[in-house]
């Protein structure tokens, strides 16, 4: 679940609830707290009440790009929640709309940082939409310039952490996909550095301090520190119990590190949670069950694993959206080839 998404981590893709440690915070109380408080629904997957509050934003501030901005990250959260792409119009449409106040914003406030982070944000939710749906170049592009604007927002205020969360990611990315010429001299690792940045956005963040656990959970989980990946997850469940994109980091932590009974009982709360929706989520739901067949299989323990391949090979005659098509049909497989194991295994008597 995590690493699919790995390449996208360059930017941010989902904004949080203040903490109590706050470097910045916006300047307008009541534009603080209500962004607060639709943030807060978001990461409670509360999508339809967060994505209400965020409209109630732009029409109480028609010429700031928050609401704008945040309407699009609902779009962008739901979707990764659902493991779905975002619909495209009023997505690309609201990213339009708070790009173009955020270079108004920088052109009447030239040294203030924030006009450059929700520019910065908003580049960020258009490189990570674009590569999901298979524009590579034009996600690299935009990533690029995301982080150019996070470094400014820096440039203007060292302490202004929540771009830490873009930056920190982006370099620990950048020298992981090139480390294998990071022994030349001009290449540098910046794998720590970008930690070290996360860490400091989720103990120092205003608003990203989630963006920043989840990325230092992606981060660990393919650094093989799974413990420390299940250690990150905890720390952001504590206050999110039910957020599937942690207990999703958690179940995969404790399968790394070799706690297959803990992981089962994870992917079965994820399972519980992902069948309550009133809106149905095939592929999570597959997904969800083939990794409880797995940790039973890893256990030696057969209860219920027939029920489990039964339900999700149910879904085969489904039709997936194209850029889950593969995906879907690579756990079809390992299902059937489970069942055949098992079958083989009783007529064998073993």
């Amino acid at each position: 679940m995590f690493f699919a998404r790995c390449f996208y981590g360059l930017v941010s893709s989902l904004c949080v609830f203040s903490f109590v440690l706050e470097a910045q915070r916006l300047p307008d109380p009541v534009l603080h707290d209500l962004l607060s408080e639709g943030i807060d629904l978001t990461l409670c997957r509360r999508y339809v009440s967060a994505d209400s509050l965020f409209k109630i934003v732009s029409n109480r501030f028609p010429d700031h790009p928050a609401g704008y901005l945040y309407q699009a990250a609902v779009i962008e959260a739901r979707s990764i929640d659902h493991i779905s792409q975002p619909h495209r119009g009023p997505f690309d449409s609201l990213l339009e709309v708070a790009s173009n106040f955020s270079e108004r914003m920088i052109a009447e406030q030239p040294d203030s940082p924030w006009g450059y982070y929700f520019l910065a944000t908003a580049l960020g939710y258009d490189a990570f939409a674009r590569a999901d749906r298979g524009d590579w170049f034009g996600g690299l592009r935009k990533g690029l310039s995301s982080v150019s604007q996070f470094k400014t927002c820096v440039e203007k205020d060292t302490l202004f952490y929540d771009a830490f969360a873009g930056l920190g990611t982006y370099y620990y990315w950048t020298s992981r996909k090139t480390e294998f010429i990071n022994w030349l001299p001009f290449v540098s690792d910046d794998r720590d550095e970008g930690i070290r940045m996360l860490r400091q956005c989720a103990k120092l963040g205003t608003y990203n301090r989630f963006v920043a656990l989840s990325s230092l959970v992606t981060i660990f989980l393919d650094a093989g520190k799974p413990q420390q990946a299940g250690e990150v997850a905890r720390e952001a469940l504590s206050q999110y119990p039910m957020n599937r994109v942690f207990l999703w980091g958690l179940g995969d932590a404790l399968w790394k590190s070799g706690k297959h009974k803990e992981a089962e009982e994870v992917y079965v709360d994820l399972l519980a949670s992902i069948n309550s929706d009133a809106l149905a989520n095939p592929y999570s739901e597959v997904l969800c069950r083939l990794n409880i067949v797995r940790m039973k299989m890893a256990l030696q323990d057969s209860t219920d694993v027939d029920f489990h391949l039964r339900s999700l090979l149910a879904f085969e005659s489904h039709v997936f959206p194209e850029e889950l098509q593969a995906r879907a049909k690579a756990k079809f497989d390992e299902a059937r080839r489970i069942q055949s194991l098992l079958k083989n295994n009783r007529n064998s008597g073993n």
